[in-house]
């Protein structure tokens, strides 16, 4: 640059504004001008600056019309008056065609040197600009060997011209403006977001062009590699290494993220980590639909939860399958024992997450794998279907002696209301009782972990209010306050819940499907309880029949007695029998026949239709199924239904606590313990027995029997007691003839088929809706 030197010294604002005087550039011969602007060219190639060949800012303006233009920062020429006049034409055409090369190379250098600094950026970004950096170097080798040519040309009396650097820098040219493309679509991403970006810029503009998409392919296939390995480590291991919230997987749980869980800790299955849509890769969801109409076409399984599993979803539950696995400690083994394949090499990786069919199919494959060694676990390992077992034991009060022998013993606190009930005498009891359960039916020893964390609680809310909170109910709020200010009693307010839920056992029992258990619990209860009373009534009445005198007397009463435990009776076993149970079974013959295909997984073909869980989703898919059914046909989503029937039942305890009342005070029991003592006494008693005794001792008895049919003959024909006999009977006919109706609308003919199997039951005689339905 010596002659470039001496010729025209360093420009500066004096002498452009014409303080100095110097031979301009117009004025040499127009090989001295090529010359001059070679050795310029060169330096521009590198970023700098010369005398004719400047870097302008960007700049903003507004055209003749009045539209705005900006002009992007770049190389051009000095001004009109520095250089002299106009330049040679085909040099600056040359010229003009090679700036655009010097000004890609500052910009793409700039966002190099920029984002290999900051960690913040991304290990992909920063990987792309590693791969930049290869191809940067590459450039300014060629720069450098074209400088050390023209150096050589000028003392060998060769010459290199302007059109021979333009025919060499071709290639340099167009990778450079492959660069920038690239550059302008990365500034401000990272993660998968840039993957996306830079895929679809290569598939909207380079397709078909060889240099451009070779330049992409090793861009992604460079950066693609950090993803790929997250990829990979979350298929096989379920870990991945995000320090900057690059990947498709955001660890949101501390515990997942350190990998520990102890049997204590209640793991949240939706809770372990989610989804960042924004790195997802494109092509994700195009596998998922290449590979979901194949599989159709070729199975046809629309009904198996997996069948509409995008290959995201399959990639996100994949890891957490991978995570599940380890907290079992089962190490990373395959379910059919095999040891896990070798891991693919880097270029394999890459290729696998740029192909879409075989991204799709590889996640494909690691979903079954871990989704088959998990289903293993839960049905043979820790035997999920004793865990559910217990759960309709003591949830859905499968077997009736621990329900008799926990209410034998908390009956009377149960009676209190909520702030009186002693709570530590409700739970020694319930633990005596589940020991005596167990004992004469002995459990796993899953099921005793369950039994050792079972506990009872009492809510502040009833089924009702509770139901009005979840949004399926929609009173006035008025009434909703009335409701909420009436303190409970411990009937209605007791529920079952568990301190902690033993895993793996968490991930079929998460907190919404227990939510739903206990509603269910507390709904079977209350009417069992319910019915419980009833039966206790009609076993009082029973004294009564042989008091002959009080069979006119007692008939309004026996008859609505009757009434009211042909419908709770008729209720519960609606729920037991026709909606738990037949539901149960189907349940459980799915879940057995899963369990024989996980131990005898070789004898299957896979390829066969089967109505069984075969993934972990299936199973959960069933076991959500199945609870959606019980709350749906036990009438806990219909808000109107459930509160009829809670009337009905709270009509029926106030009833049955009447009569109870009334019997205490007629002293009914009194006397015939009395007499029944009498009786004992004089039947083993030291003197003798003769018939002048016995006929005095019936007599005797024949009188007090008497004696207390009169009282209680009076106090049945008393105005009060026909009154309140009367209030309840209108009260209950009431009710009943409103739930009726609802189970008899259109809406329950239509949707529900189980509503007017409940409705023929309560009304098997056509007496109710005769009385509904009067002619």
């Amino acid at each position: 640059l010596e002659m470039e030197q001496d010729l025209f010294p360093e420009p500066h604002p004096a002498s452009q504004s014409g303080g100095i005087t110097h031979q301009q550039l117009v004025e040499l011969p127009v090989d001295m001008q090529e010359q001059v602007l070679l050795d310029e060219l060169v330096g521009a190639m590198m970023g700098l600056e010369g005398q004719f060949l400047r870097f302008h800012s960007m700049e903003i303006g507004e055209t003749e019309e009045g539209e705005e233009y900006v002009e992007p920062a770049g190389f051009g020429f000095a001004s009109f008056s520095y250089i002299g006049g106009n330049l040679d034409s085909s040099l600056q055409s040359i010229l003009t065609r090679m700036l655009p090369l010097c000004s890609n190379y500052v910009h793409v250098n700039q966002y190099v040197s920029s984002c290999l600094g900051m960690y913040e950026c991304g290990i992909v970004t920063r990987t792309l600009c590693e791969a930049i950096n290869k191809l940067l170097r590459e450039y300014l080798e060629f720069v450098a060997n074209l400088n050390y040519l023209l150096r050589e040309a000028g003392t060998d009396d060769k010459t290199i011209s302007m059109s021979m650097v333009y025919v060499n820098s071709q290639p340099s040219i167009r990778t450079m403006a492959v660069l920038y493309q690239v550059v302008s679509t990365a500034r401000g991403k990272k993660g998968g977001e840039l993957l996306n970006a830079l895929q679809n810029l290569m598939s909207l503009h380079y397709v078909g062009d060889a240099k451009g998409s070779e330049v992409m392919s090793f861009l992604l296939m460079e950066c693609a590699a950090p993803y790929a390995r997250m990829m990979q480590s979350w298929l096989q291991r379920g870990k991945v290494h995000d320090p900057y919230s690059e990947f498709m997987i955001e660890v949101t749980d501390k515990r997942f993220r350190e990998s520990q869980v102890t049997f204590q800790q209640r793991m949240e299955w939706t809770d372990w980590c989610r989804v960042q849509d924004e790195h997802v890769l494109d092509s994700l969801y195009d596998a998922n639909d290449q590979m979901s109409s194949t599989r159709n076409a070729m199975f046809g399984d629309e009904s198996r939860a997996t069948s509409n599993m995008s290959a995201r979803d399959k990639a996100y539950t994949t890891g957490k399958y991978r995570r599940a696995i380890h907290f079992c400690d089962e190490g990373p083994i395959s379910s059919s024992g095999q040891e896990t394949k070798a891991e693919q090499t880097k270029e394999e990786e890459v290729n696998t997450l740029l192909n879409p069919l075989k991204l799709s199919r590889c996640i494909d494959h690691s979903y079954h794998d871990a989704s088959d060694t998990l289903l293993h676990l839960l049905m043979g390992k820790y035997d999920i279907l004793s865990s559910l077992r217990f759960m309709k034991k003591y949830f859905l009060l499968d077997q009736g002696d621990f329900f008799v022998n926990f209410l034998d013993g908390v009956e009377t606190e149960l009676h209190k209301e909520l702030p009186n009930v002693l709570q530590g005498r409700v739970q020694n009891w319930l633990t005596t009782t589940m020991a005596r359960s167990m004992e004469s039916n002995p459990q796993s020893s899953h099921s005793t972990q369950f039994a050792s964390s079972l506990r009872c609680c009492f809510l502040d809310r009833n089924v009702r209010d509770t139901l009005h909170d979840m949004g399926k109910g929609r009173k006035s709020s008025r009434s909703k306050k009335s409701s909420r200010a009436k303190v409970l009693a411990g009937f209605e307010a007791i529920a079952f819940e568990f301190k902690n839920v033993p895993f793996p056992a968490s991930l079929v029992l998460s907190p919404v499907q227990l939510r739903s258990y206990q509603l269910l619990f507390r709904q079977i209860f209350f009417a069992k309880y319910v019915e419980r009373q009833l039966v206790n009534m009609w076993s009082d009445h029973q004294l009564l029949k042989q008091m002959t005198a009080l069979r006119a007397a007692c008939s309004p009463t026996f008859s609505l007695r009757r009434r009211m435990l042909h419908f709770i009776q008729n209720f519960v076993y609606y729920m037991k029998f026709e909606v738990i149970e037949p539901h149960w079974r189907e349940l459980e013959s799915k879940l057995n026949a899963s369990k024989e295909y996980c131990l005898n997984r070789s004898k299957h073909d896979d390829s066969t239709e089967a109505n069984f869980p075969r993934t972990v989703d299936d199973l959960l898919n069933e076991h959500n199924q199945f609870l959606t059914r019980l709350f749906t046909q036990c009438l806990l989503s219909n808000y109107d239904l459930i509160e009829r029937a809670s009337k009905i039942m709270t009509t029926c305890l106030l009833f049955c606590t009447q009569i109870k009342f009334f019997m205490e005070s007629t002293k009914v029991h009194e006397t015939l313990e009395n007499t029944r003592i009498e009786r004992s006494m004089m039947r083993f008693g030291k003197k003798k027995k003769n018939s002048d005794r016995e006929t005095e001792f019936r007599a005797k008895r024949e009188e007090n029997i008497q004696r207390c049919s009169d009282r209680i003959l009076k106090e049945y024909r008393t105005e009060n007691y026909q009154h309140m006999i009367k209030k309840f009977d209108q009260v209950f006919t009431s009710h009943l003839a409103e739930f009726m109706k609802n189970l008899n609308s259109d809406y329950g003919q239509r949707s529900n088929s189980h509503l007017t199997n409940l409705f023929m039951q309560l009304d098997y005689n056509g007496f109710v809706s005769s009385s509904l339905y009067p002619e």
